[in-house]
């Protein structure tokens, strides 16, 4: 009887032992939620970069932290992903900027038509006091670390049946866009914004239900949008990011070791990603001009021109629909300074 007691206490203490484990094996484990398939074409900035910081991570922490990355939507859509980060379901997700606005709002600011004359611009903000603001904030409110900005193809571009140069070209223009935001220099410069599923643009654009589309040259090159619009105008309205961001909750179950091993390994993701975003950006315009597509660059002028005639209404917009108002012309004062 005695040893049936003791065998009992024995295997009862290896349970434990091994729910222990189990518990702290979970704890080291980063769940990552992917949108596109592995390999998918024209993934590299992006998948590439959560597969550069699983093996920064692993390196650095001596792989005590492992990361197991889910591709192909296979845990969810976007927003279904970036709410099971924030419960701590998984640790991180690609949500991008766009899906943070239905958790935090203020991050629609940095959506502003015409904002940054150029990428280095946007990183400068993003890497500087606001961002760094902005990333507290969504700590504080979201309880999502946010470990750097990445570029999720950088910045959108209008495709249309016809040339767009100067403002007035829009004119009369059915353009697809789907966020507010992104609607406001279509309906500011008098042409339609309507909203169309990504499946449906191709076929859209080819039966004339739309004149024209934006979004990052990869994506027009993507889906092959080159055999069904003639121009493509490289006038870089919305710069498109997102935060490479994981469970703060998580994150300050680590040791300090640890914690030093993930955001180190964060930061040389980011890093990575903005070089595969710029060089492949370069590539597709190429491909584009190739395939028959007549690119228009914007001059700074040109640029110039169209956000005087959006910024306003996209002012007036945002402050009317995110949480800071007054952030707005903070941020639009932040750029000025920057560019220069």
């Amino acid at each position: 009887m005695k040893w049936h007691k003791k065998l009992t206490i024995i295997a009862s203490s290896a349970v434990i032992s091994a729910a222990a484990f189990t518990s702290v094996a979970s704890a080291e484990t980063i769940k990552v939620g992917l949108m596109l398939k592995k390999g998918f074409p024209g993934a590299e900035p992006v998948n590439g970069m959560y597969e550069f910081f699983k093996s920064e991570v692993e390196k650095a922490s001596g792989s005590k932290i492992k990361v197991d990355i889910v591709y192909g939507g296979a845990l969810g859509k976007p927003n279904e992903r970036l709410n099971q980060v924030r419960h701590g379901i998984i640790q991180m997700s690609d949500a991008s900027d766009g899906n943070y606005a239905s958790i935090y709002k203020d991050i629609q600011i940095l959506s502003m038509p015409y904002l940054f004359p150029n990428e280095q611009t946007a990183w400068k903000l993003l890497d500087g006091r606001i961002g760094t603001e902005m990333a507290e904030n969504i700590r504080k409110k979201t309880g999502i670390r946010v470990l750097g900005w990445w570029e999720s193809g950088g910045f959108k571009h209008y495709s249309s049946s016809k040339a767009i140069r100067k403002p007035d070209d829009m004119k009369g223009l059915k353009m697809r866009v789907m966020a507010p935001i992104f609607g406001i220099p279509v309906k500011t410069l008098g042409g339609s914004a309507t909203p169309i599923s990504f499946p449906e643009l191709y076929t859209s654009l080819k039966t004339g239900v739309v004149d024209g589309q934006d979004n990052a040259v990869w994506v027009f090159n993507l889906i092959k949008l080159y055999e069904v619009q003639k121009y493509l105008m490289l006038d870089g309205h919305i710069y498109s990011f997102g935060p490479l961001a994981i469970n703060d909750k998580w994150y300050n179950s680590l040791s300090a070791d640890m914690k030093k091993a993930v955001s180190e390994a964060g930061a040389k993701a980011v890093a990575y990603n903005r070089r595969e975003s710029r060089a492949a950006e370069g590539k597709n315009i190429a491909k584009a001009k190739e395939k028959g597509v007549t690119v228009i660059p914007f001059t700074k002028a040109m640029k110039d021109e169209f956000a005087a005639r959006v910024r306003p209404a996209a002012v007036k917009w945002l402050k009317a629909n995110v949480d800071t108002p007054s952030l707005v012309d903070e941020v639009v004062a932040e750029v000025a300074k920057l560019s220069k």
